[in-house]
């Protein structure tokens, strides 16, 4: 009888073990990682004449956070960076509009607005920025484990520095914007994918396509569909409404999770 007696509480012992080990090897087990308000704790590092937004203690894995158009001035990035920083990642942002971000999203622009705006913001001219964020993250601090998340404008590039020779691992982007057919089937690495239901610059049929080209490249991926929500609910949802904090919340953790399993 004794030993039936026991039984419970030995569970009861394994079980507290086993909860106090999975918190330890998820920081994102609790919504308390992600910070929705209050002061950003990283700082500004000028690396090569470029303004990076660096958080998040020394690690030997980084995510190399790609901002929407509103930039790493905008104070949800950084908070948002600050709970990658949490999840065990050392972050680094590049400031990819050199000090002027855009004061409308995308989707905000009127035609001539958006031609304007996309002329002075080029790809080539955004990528050699983030090379500069890259070679921080390598050549400064040594990591070579890298992730790359992006949100909207940055959701692009997220795709951009997933092909060959760029060395990023694994891939994230939430409500990319302007993402080329070409730019998902050079994919080298796995990518993930949050997406509106909400969204005009990435409706019901881009979606599917974007879905279907990704079936196409072979490599590892995920593409989840969240409700109530609209463009840059991954960074700039109205926490007050439930439905968009848990779209806001859920995104960070898929990434988070995509992360931990590809790099």
């Amino acid at each position: 009888m004794l030993g039936y007696q026991l039984l419970p509480a030995l569970w009861s012992i394994g079980f507290s073990l086993a909860a106090a080990a999975s918190q330890q090897d998820c920081p994102v087990a609790d919504v308390s990682a992600i910070a929705h308000t209050g002061d950003s704790v990283g700082e500004e590092v000028v690396h090569n004449n470029v303004t990076l937004y660096v958080t998040g203690e020394p690690s030997d894995k980084a995510v190399l956070y790609l901002t929407d158009i509103y930039g790493i001035q905008l104070l949800e990035n950084r908070l948002l960076a600050d709970s990658f920083g949490r999840a065990g990642y050392f972050v680094v942002a590049p400031d990819l509009f050199n000090g002027t971000p855009s004061t409308l999203d995308l989707n905000e622009m009127s035609p001539t607005q958006l031609k304007s705006f996309l002329a002075a913001v080029t790809p080539e001219e955004t990528d050699a920025l983030i090379a500069v964020g890259v070679d921080y993250l390598r050549n400064v601090k040594n990591i070579t484990k890298i992730a790359t998340t992006g949100y909207c404008f940055g959701g692009r590039f997220a795709f951009r520095w997933l092909s060959a020779g760029t060395g990023i691992n694994v891939g994230f982007a939430a409500h990319p914007s302007n993402l080329q057919n070409t730019e998902i089937t050079a994919v080298k690495g796995a990518v993930g994918v949050a997406a509106a239901d909400g969204d005009s610059l990435m409706p019901p049929a881009r979606r599917a396509e974007i879905e279907a080209l990704l079936l196409n490249t072979t490599q590892p991926y995920t593409l989840s569909l969240y409700g109530s929500v609209s463009h840059g609910f991954g960074v700039r949802a109205n926490v007050s409404d439930p439905r968009q904090k848990f779209g806001k919340e859920q995104a960070f953790f898929q990434a988070v999770r995509w992360f931990d399993a590809w790099l």
